[in-house]
């Protein structure tokens, strides 16, 4: 699935109110008899922004994943035979920034 929050075009602060609104906005401009798919992607990321648990849980989820992402990005670095070596204070940094992200909620 894709971003929900790009998908509604919210902010990772939005709340209930800003989401449905932005929901019923998307769902006028792209009803499901006319725009199937495009709908169907709207409802899925409105169900998983649907309460605040919910946008917790993909909040952190997103974040996760661009942190993971780097880590991995970090690694191919280090392993490349041209580079320097990567080191545990290279990987700690990494994973720390990460939990930094989840905790502020960015």
């Amino acid at each position: 699935m894709r971003d929900p929050f790009t998908v509604l075009g919210v902010d990772e602060a939005a709340d209930d109110a800003e989401i449905r609104r932005r929901y019923l906005a998307l769902v006028r401009a792209f009803p499901p008899d006319r725009e199937p798919e495009r709908f169907q992607d709207c409802r899925a990321a409105y169900e998983a922004l649907s309460d605040e648990r919910k946008r917790l849980e993909m909040r952190l989820l997103r974040t996760n994943e661009a942190a993971l992402s780097r880590l991995g990005m970090a690694a191919l670095y280090a392993a490349s035979p041209l580079s320097a070596r990567g080191t545990k204070r290279t990987v700690t940094a990494l994973l720390a920034e990460g939990i930094m992200q989840a905790a502020t909620g960015r």
